[in-house]
């Protein structure tokens, strides 16, 4: 039988207190950004930003507020919980920070005081004999730099008090024998203990020795297995603290399921069977879980959706340059499976895999139910890919029927979707955008309405991205929309990079409208650190959190340090 897996909502409304000993907090939006892009969707909208409005945000009283130093590159994006209880130290708005080198961060989401120390910092290291993942020893190939230890953006669950993270580590044995070790962590919010039976040892391999899963006839190699996709948690009776669904790349594709309450494997789903021969076709295998850090969504209905990048696909145990739609099922024997339902591929995935112009660079955002004909939509890009495809790299695909391999309803005009950036969606007053970001190109906005989703953009911003974008909209329900992004100008693959992120923030209903940006102040007033990829700017209570290679920086409306 099949489980009914209704999503978790991250919209919650909390009761909001002021902090100990200190003055009365200002009027704040219920709202907390518990997982990537605000929600299961992946839609990145907050709508219960009440203070940041068009108006006031601008260059003369909006800017950089302060900064937090970390130890290591922020990839997870930061999560916002109001009114945290932490012990001895009163109530306070909370900023979760995870970083590559094994850390995690509980920071005060306000204070704009110098040099304020953590709430709370957890590291999973242990020096000399637990140790961070260097990038060359993982894959050879630096991606990430210098350090691969969290970058799959973790999890809240508010009724538990939990923070999910998943960090990896080299272990020195007392014979120097070096094992790798991929742990799934449940940390108290308040504190950053670890929760009952965590943390969980998803594998541990001396070398490149791996783990064999139940039902699996492949290993996952934990050297190699890289967690970049964002972790969710959806809800089901039959599991009192939700199904956690994590996604990895690296080799090859995974999507594990565990029970947050027990921390215990439910079911193990495998992009690559490793059985197929080809030849003449470069790269066979991998088809890993990237999609920009985003990659796993899941619908109301508990449907999990799972975008893949380069690798052989034949629709059956193989499924490189895929969209798949995974059920979690439970078998005669007690045991679950995640079962691949139905999947879109794109006409062009052959190409794809032998050009290296993986589908599955973007994570793909399930608009909300629709009221045209066909209701129930994904919108999902790719890298740019004029050798295959001269039209578009931007598919509209029906959740009820994905069509398998070409079978999108639309394809769009406009944008090349890069890598490295997803979308967002808003509903203003007058019309429904989805904001999508591509590579080399602007900020662009397709309408969507009955009749379906525009085959060209309707709105762009004026600068472009170079490495593309992943927006966030913040709005007060269908007012006062704004458009952020972040911009990174180093080259995509220059390890680690040197220039400053740049903020950006546009009027929702009109892109072509910049209302700010962190160069326009001068002076270096509002410079941010130096950028990582794939970076989504974290909206919530009048601030907009920046997460940097070295710092948290943190903006709001001023007054600004230098004004």
């Amino acid at each position: 039988m099949r489980f009914a897996l209704p999503v978790v909502l991250v919209f919650c409304t909390i009761v909001t207190a002021q902090k100990a000993t200190e003055l009365p907090l200002p009027a704040q939006s219920p709202i907390s950004v518990l997982t990537r892009q605000n929600d299961n969707q992946h839609t990145g909208q907050n709508l219960l930003e009440v203070i940041l409005t068009p108006t006031n945000v601008n260059s003369n009283s909006f800017g950089k507020l302060f900064s937090y130093p970390v130890d290591g590159q922020i990839y997870a994006q930061p999560l916002y919980v109001q009114n945290v209880t932490i012990p001895s130290r009163g109530a306070h708005n909370v900023i979760y920070v995870a970083t590559e080198n094994d850390s995690v961060y509980a920071l005060d989401a306000d204070s704009g005081k110098a040099n304020v120390a953590p709430l709370w910092h957890v590291s999973f290291l242990n020096p000399p004999t637990v140790l961070g993942v260097p990038c060359a020893a993982s894959s050879g190939v630096c991606q990430l730099f210098p350090l691969l230890g969290i970058t799959a953006t973790p999890v809240i669950n508010l009724v538990t008090n939990t923070l999910y993270v998943v960090a990896r580590t080299q272990e020195i044995s007392s014979t120097n024998s070096i094992s790798f070790v991929t742990r799934l962590h449940a940390l108290d919010l308040s504190t950053g203990a670890e929760q009952q039976g965590s943390p969980a040892t998803i594998c541990s391999g001396l070398g490149n020795a791996g783990c064999t899963f139940a039902g699996q006839s492949i290993q996952f190699a934990p050297q190699h297995q890289q967690g970049r996709p964002a972790l969710i948690l959806a809800s089901e009776p039959g599991y009192p603290g939700g199904v956690l669904f994590l996604g990895f790349s690296g080799d090859l594709g995974w999507v594990l399921a565990y029970d947050a309450s027990s921390l215990q494997l439910l079911a193990s789903f495998s992009t690559d069977d490793r059985k197929h021969t080809t030849p003449g076709v470069p790269g066979q295998g991998h088809s890993g879980v990237w999609a920009a850090g985003g990659a796993i969504t899941a619908d109301a209905a508990g449907n999990v959706y799972v975008v893949t990048g380069d690798g052989f696909f034949d629709g059956v145990t193989n499924w490189g340059d895929a969209l798949i739609k995974l059920v979690l099922t439970l078998n005669p024997d007690g045991t679950s499976s995640l079962v691949p339902t139905d999947y879109f591929a794109p006409t062009d995935e052959a190409c794809r895999y032998a050009t290296g112009l993986d589908f599955g660079s973007s994570s793909p955002l399930i608009l909300p139910l629709q009221t045209g004909a066909t209701s129930n939509l994904i919108f999902v890009g790719a890298k740019s890919s004029v050798a295959c495809d001269p039209v578009s790299q931007i598919y509209v695909v029906n959740r009820d029927n994905m069509g398998h391999l070409g079978g999108q309803m639309a394809f769009l005009n406009g944008p090349r979707s890069g890598s490295e950036s997803s979308p967002a969606y808003w509903n203003s007053a007058t019309s429904a955008y989805i904001y999508n970001g591509g590579g080399g190109d602007s900020l662009r906005a397709f309408a969507v309405s009955s009749t379906g989703i525009s085959p060209s953009d309707v709105m762009h911003s004026a600068n472009t991205f170079v490495n593309g974008t992943t927006p966030a909209v913040s709005a007060n329900g269908q007012i006062n929309g704004i458009v952020w992004a972040l911009d990174r100008i180093d080259d995509d693959h220059a390890n680690p990079g040197t220039r400053a992120v740049i903020l950006h923030a546009y009027d929702a209903t009109k892109l072509s409208n910049e209302l700010y940006n962190s160069t326009q102040a001068g002076s270096g007033r509002d410079t941010a650190g130096p950028a990582v990829k794939f970076q989504v700017p974290t909206v919530a209570n009048g601030k907009v959190y920046v997460a940097t290679q070295t710092e948290l920086d943190v903006y709001g409306l001023c007054p600004c340090p230098g004004k």
